[in-house]
């Protein structure tokens, strides 16, 4: 990471005294310097990688715009395996128009991007297009362009109007090169983030985010008289797949079962992996009569799947019960779950591949 300028370093050019011999622009650039150099660490000292990226970065710019004078600029990051640059974060500009803002970049574009000297200077020789676009959709004259990279690896650009007068611009590279090592640390972060609430064989969430989102679902549900559902899936038959194909083959079929299951709810709801070859999914706001349809499309659409793996082909077979919260007292994350995995062992018993609710359950009890 770009070493910080420490307090004591700044605090040597906070102290420094003009020599008779000096002249003033030279005074004028030490105060520059030091601007920049203050700046600089002030904007350093914001960054928490909790905070969302544009956050971040918006800190980064600000903090350019104090040491530079800049007062226009754009941070744009490159999208994963693509060759769009969107825009993320900027200042003086509305966050609106830079949303709006992207721009494909060709792969020779980029490469000569990769290739521009350290020091920023006038790139619109090498990069006509890029710069005739940036000033007719960014309203700025003469762009100036700066590649964020981190090992050869183009991961974003920092556009910027220049001003009149740009002294020390080196501090601007020491912004651009902060940036990029921001971005690809908040990549990181959240990839390290995701791990922590994502299961590493199916990509669902895990068992521990689950049971965050209950509570925090069901704790909602009460308090505003909303119902809520839980969709509680087994595999049948699963131990045999393993003990005829193998590990592997079993551990191929439940990805396929887990990307086949995650795509069957709405973007509110909240499918996971409990454990083994036990699926469940969250339904927030959905009574049992919808929870119940769902379940049943989710019996359909599994049950005409197949999976072919190795030259094996497999059928899908799944027993599912479903349990609805609705306005009960005395009924938490753990009762819920438990209801919902008793309507599914009633489906197990009642000769699987089928749907099972826990409400009916309760009434075949009462009878």
């Amino acid at each position: 990471m770009t070493p910080l300028p420490s307090k004591k370093n700044i605090a040597v050019f906070s102290n420094l005294s003009a020599p008779p011999v000096q002249t003033e622009p030279l005074q004028s650039a030490v105060v520059t310097l030091n601007k920049g150099l203050m700046s600089l660490y002030h904007a350093s000292a914001e960054l928490q990688f909790s905070k969302p990226l544009p956050a971040l970065l918006k800190a980064i710019l600000k903090g350019l715009k104090t040491g530079t004078e800049i007062s226009k600029a754009v941070i744009f990051i490159k999208e994963e395996s693509s060759f769009n640059l969107k825009g993320l974060s900027s200042i003086g500009f509305t966050e609106k128009k830079i949303q709006e803002t992207h721009v494909y970049i060709t792969p020779e574009e980029e490469s000569e991007l990769l290739k521009l000297n350290p020091l920023p200077h006038d790139i619109s020789s090498n990069q006509t297009r890029l710069s005739s676009f940036f000033e007719s959709a960014l309203d700025i004259k003469s762009p100036g362009i700066i590649p964020l990279e981190i090992r050869d690896r183009l991961i974003g650009i920092l556009v910027y109007e220049k001003p009149d007068s740009l002294l020390h611009q080196e501090i601007l590279i020491i912004f651009s090169r902060q940036a990029a090592l921001t971005i690809e640390n908040a990549k990181l972060f959240a990839k390290v983030e995701d791990m922590a609430l994502k299961d590493t064989l199916t990509g669902l969430y895990n068992r521990r985010y689950f049971q965050q989102i209950l509570d925090y679902e069901l704790n909602r549900a009460k308090r505003y008289h909303q119902p809520i559902s839980l969709i509680f899936l087994d595999v049948d038959h699963f131990k045999k797949i393993n003990d005829t194909y193998g590990h592997s083959t079993g551990d191929q079929f439940l990805k396929q079962i887990a990307g086949k299951f995650a795509s069957l709810f709405r973007t509110t709801d909240l499918a996971a992996r409990y454990a083994g070859d036990e699926f469940v999914a969250i339904l927030p706001s959905t009574n049992g009569e919808g929870s119940t349809i769902l379940a049943q499309r989710i019996l359909e659409v599994l049950g005409d799947h197949q999976v072919v793996i190795r030259g094996a082909t497999l059928q899908i077979s799944v027993s599912i019960g479903v349990a609805t919260y609705q306005d009960l007292e005395g009924i938490g994350s753990s009762g819920l779950i438990a209801r919902a995995d008793k309507a599914m062992y009633e489906a197990k018993t009642q000769g699987r591949n089928c749907v099972r609710r826990f409400e009916d359950i309760k009434k075949k009890a009462v009878l």
